[in-house]
């Protein structure tokens, strides 16, 4: 119940940014199709969920960084540390599979999207718990002031660079096709334990920081 109203609370934090992260999952994927339509189901799914998450935990953080009080309020409640790390991850999750949501009915009208499938969403959801995984220990262990613009200008030239890479044809990703769908849950369980690592990490790292 206390994990729920965590959950609760950052949606209603990032309540002003969740339409606009609505939007970008729906005109990011429109937009790969338009400019490498070969690729635009895999890396439009993929950046579409990356900015969606990142932007959201982004929000919440900076808000919680303006009110750094709030944060030790919560402590002094029911609202152990841990719990509160735990929530941010569990957060995260429920925006990816929101997108995964918004994704697969988006395939159902625009067929140059392809179908969505398991592999797609398995596959993503390993490539954006990787990229989680990193950036919230070094956000505990640094903080909103510090975190943010180096997390901002790797977050900003991803897109740039996965375009350059495709166009001068360096990446291949014609292997996800042939990927077997047994392994979907293998790499759905790998996911999960990048994230298990991850919190353990942010919740000692959180656990020694000075409120």
């Amino acid at each position: 119940m206390m994990l729920f109203s965590l959950i609760k609370k950052d949606f209603l934090i990032a309540k002003k940014y969740v339409l606009l992260m609505l939007i970008l999952a729906v005109v990011i994927p429109l937009f790969m199709l338009w400019q490498l339509p070969e690729f635009a189901g895999i890396l439009g799914f993929m950046l579409s969920a990356i900015f969606a998450s990142f932007m959201l935990l982004q929000y919440v953080y900076q808000k919680e960084y303006q009110f750094s009080k709030a944060a030790a309020l919560l402590c002094a409640a029911p609202f152990s540390r841990k719990t509160m790390v735990l929530s941010k991850y569990i957060f995260f999750i429920v925006i990816y599979m929101i997108c995964c949501l918004i994704f697969w009915i988006e395939t159902l009208f625009i067929y140059g999207l392809r179908t969505s499938n398991l592999r797609l969403f398995a596959l993503t959801f390993l490539a954006t718990s990787v990229f989680i995984s990193v950036y919230l220990p070094v956000q505990y262990k640094l903080g909103y002031d510090r975190a943010k613009f180096a997390f901002i200008a790797v977050f900003m030239a991803s897109p740039i660079t996965l375009s350059l890479l495709l166009k001068t044809e360096t990446l291949n990703l014609n292997f996800l096709s042939m990927i077997s769908p047994y392994p979907v849950f293998g790499i759905v369980l790998i996911s999960f334990f990048v994230l298990a690592i991850s919190t353990y990490i942010s919740m000692r790292i959180y656990d020694k920081t000075d409120l």
